[in-house]
This record gives C-alpha cells, sequence and structure tokens, in this order.
C-alpha cells in the first residue's frame, strides 16, 4: 500500500508546477554531470587510462544496461512509498559515482560505477516525469520542454568545464572537478516538496496487488498494462529507437570531430584543444535542450506532440543526408543541426509519452515501461557505433538510424490520425 507518510506532501496551489519541474530539473542537471562528462572526454582518455577504445562503448552502455532492470524497481519504489525519498537516494548515488569515475581504482571498479549510476538515474528521471505530472497534460509539453532544458544544461556545463580541465591538468581533476559539483544535488533534492498532483496513485485492488505480488510478477504487471493498448506498444516502439539514434550521434560526436578537424583546425590558434572543442560540440546538443526545448515543448502542445515530432524526424533525416553527403564546413553545420532537431524530437515524443502513461491504469509502470525500451535504445547506440560504426564509418550508421526514426514516427502520426 502506498504509505502517504513517506512523501512530503504540499497541497497542490502551494507552489505552480513550473517552480516544482525546474527544482527537480537543477537536481537531476547537477547529478547528471560526472555521466555527461564521461561522453567528451573518455574516448580521449582511454588510451592513457589502459582502457580499449572498443571497451568504451562498453563503459559508455553500461549504465543503460543496467536500467533495463532498475526502471521497473524505480517506478515500482515511487508508487509505493512516493516520490521524496527515493528521489534523495537517487541523488546521494549520483555523486558517489561521479566521485568514483576520478577514483582511479581500475575497469572493473569503473563498470561497476556506472551501472550504480544506471541505478540512479533510473529515480532521477522517475522523479522528473512525476514533477510534470503536477501540471497536468495541458501543457505536457511545455514542462517536459523545461524539464529538459535545465538538465541538459547542466550536462552542457560538464562538458565545457570539465573538457577544458581536462585539457590544461587532465583527466581526473576533470572528473573530481565536476564530482564536486555533483554533491550540490543532495541539498536541493532534499528541498523538493512534492505536491499531491505529481503522485498519481493506482486503482486500490492495483495496490494491493502491488504489495502482495513477488518482484518478478510486478515486473510483468509493468510489461503486461504497457503492451495492452496498440497505440501504447508503438509509443515503446519509438521510444526505443529515438534513444538508440540518439545515443549513436552523441557518443561517436568528440570521436567525430577529431576525425573531421585533425591537427589542422583553426582552433588550435585560439588555445583550444580536442577536449574543449568535443565539449563545445556536446554543449551545442545540450543548450540546445534549454532553448529549443521549451519553445518546441510549448509549440506541442498547441499543434499536437505527434504532428510536430513527424515533421522534425524529416527534418533530421534530410540533415543526416546532408552530413554524409557533403563534406568539410558544409557536414559539421548539417552535424550542427542534426543536434539541434533532434532536441526538439526527443522533448516532444517524451511529452506524447507522458500524456499517454496518464491514461492507462497504472501511470508509474508506463513510464517505467517507457524508459526501459529507451534506454535499449541507448545502450545498443553506443555499442553499434563503436563496432558497427567504427569499421564501416559513422555516415551509414546515421543514415540507418534516422530513417528508421523518421519511418516510426510518422506511421505512428498516421496512425493515431485514423483513431
Amino acid at each position: 500500500m502506498t504509505r502517504q507518510s513517506a512523501t512530503s506532501v504540499a497541497p497542490a496551489r502551494a507552489a505552480r508546477p513550473e517552480w516544482l519541474v525546474a527544482l527537480v530539473a537543477a537536481v537531476v542537471g547537477l547529478s547528471i554531470q560526472g555521466d555527461s562528462l564521461m561522453y567528451g572526454i573518455l574516448p580521449l582518455a582511454a588510451e592513457g587510462l589502459g582502457i580499449p577504445l572498443g571497451l568504451v562503448g562498453l563503459l559508455l552502455s553500461a549504465n543503460r544496461l543496467v536500467r533495463l532492470v532498475s526502471n521497473t524497481w524505480a517506478s515500482t519504489l515511487f508508487e509505493r512509498f512516493g516520490p521524496r525519498r527515493p528521489f534523495i537516494a537517487a541523488a546521494i548515488l549520483g555523486f558517489l559515482t561521479a566521485l568514483i569515475y576520478g577514483a582511479g581504482w581500475g575497469v572493473i571498479v569503473f563498470v561497476l560505477a556506472r551501472m550504480a549510476w544506471g541505478i540512479a538515474w533510473s529515480g532521477l528521471r522517475q522523479g522528473g516525469y512525476q514533477a510534470v505530472w503536477a501540471g497536468g497534460p495541458r501543457v505536457a509539453g511545455r514542462l517536459m520542454g523545461l524539464l529538459w532544458g535545465i538538465i541538459r544544461l547542466g550536462s552542457a556545463i560538464s562538458v565545457v568545464i570539465g573538457g577544458w580541465i581536462f585539457d590544461q591538468y587532465g583527466y581526473r581533476p576533470a572528473v573530481l572537478a565536476i564530482a564536486g559539483i555533483t554533491a550540490l544535488a543532495i541539498p536541493l533534492a532534499w528541498a523538493v516538496r512534492w505536491p499531491e498532483t505529481a503522485t498519481h496513485r493506482p486503482q486500490p485492488s492495483s495496490a494491493k496487488t502491488t504489495v502482495k505480488a513477488p518482484q518478478k510478477a510486478r515486473s510483468l504487471e509493468g510489461w503486461r498494462v504497457a503492451l495492452a493498448d496498440p497505440a501504447q506498444r508503438w509509443m515503446l516502439f519509438i521510444g526505443l529507437q529515438k534513444l538508440l539514434f540518439d545515443s549513436i550521434l552523441v557518443s561517436t560526436a568528440a570521436l567525430f570531430l577529431q576525425q573531421q578537424l585533425g591537427s589542422e583546425t583553426p582552433l588550435a590558434a585560439f588555445g583550444i584543444g580536442i577536449g574543449t572543442a568535443a565539449g563545445l560540440v556536446l554543449a551545442l546538443r545540450w543548450l540546445s535542450d534549454l532553448v529549443v526545448g521549451p519553445l518546441l515543448g510549448a509549440l506541442s502542445d498547441r499543434v499536437g506532440q505527434l504532428p510536430l515530432a513527424a515533421a522534425l524526424v524529416l527534418g533530421v533525416l534530410l540533415a543526416v543526408i546532408g552530413a554524409v553527403m557533403l563534406s568539410g564546413v558544409a557536414s559539421l553545420l548539417c552535424v550542427a543541426l542534426i543536434l539541434v532537431t533532434s532536441t526538439g524530437v526527443n522533448v516532444t515524443l517524451d511529452a506524447a509519452a507522458n500524456r499517454l502513461s496518464v491514461t492507462t491504469p497504472r501511470p508509474h509502470l508506463f513510464i517505467g515501461a517507457y524508459t526501459t525500451v529507451s534506454d535499449a535504445g541507448s545502450a545498443v547506440g553506443p555499442l553499434l557505433a563503436y563496432s558497427l560504426g567504427a569499421a564501416t564509418g559513422f555516415g551509414a550508421l546515421y543514415l540507418i538510424a534516422a530513417l528508421i526514426q523518421a519511418v516510426a514516427v510518422t506511421l505512428f502520426w498516421l496512425r493515431s490520425r485514423q483513431r
């Protein structure tokens, strides 16, 4: 049974949903900085750390692989105990994992830390989705854009500052400096007061089943609820493929930039090394969440999430074709366009999933299933990028992933118009 006392619940009128989402997003944005830094500097530092390049993809995916299980745990805990205590615990765990990245305790401990971060992220992201619930379905797109905008601002700060420290002082000082910033998430998480509107309760019969059933049965129940309707199944498939494409692109951005610029880059004249340059490219992706995400999220509330998402994925596909067919500066501009447009894709589709979740009997469990399939896509992305993509070139892999995304979202939109 849900324990009301375990959640610090304030009246819904005590705070605007924007403030709740902003505060929760700030916690997540601080906590994610250690993870984001790995995408910018781990591929560049791997050789010095004694990590084979092929293992980098596994390290970047380890946190996502564990989330295939931990998302169900997190959704069940949030449903049973409310968001307060699980969210605080996730912030503490996020800080500890960032600290371990810089400790230099070997590859095995590094892998364990990446897996622990996956568990932390399951809780942090669940809290973010529940904060968006507080505003209701009419502003889901705007609040989802606000959520991801602030979160990715944290990612952008991490890769730029951490990339600069890496260029100047090396890997360990960069990681430990960012770990110190993530510690600020803990008191902020403690300060969050969750309104009742952010804690959708399961039906009484469902809640009773949740307590008495063993963990395996609860997991199967979550998937049964999530797969019960054709629209929900389509939404889960789209969640899988959108982060497959996104993770391929983000996990290879540093190496792609290194290949494109090499030693002849004009950036060197300004004292900007490859670590800083890679951080700036990733920052473009994540800063666009802050500016583009809320704007497109608000637009999607007016025109509909699926029509806007369909237009955006077609734009991504055209930009990918340009990046593959063109060369030099033109190719890099197309890559920048892909990164920015992908922001809108993620925000609109996440908002669509969030709106769909509150129409299901068990909203927490549908979100758990949606985030799990999303994590499956994001886990496979780096593995493909550092195996198949490294052998054949990244262009063909970008093109195939973008084509799958465009077809899936467009078909889902067309089918939804017939319902």
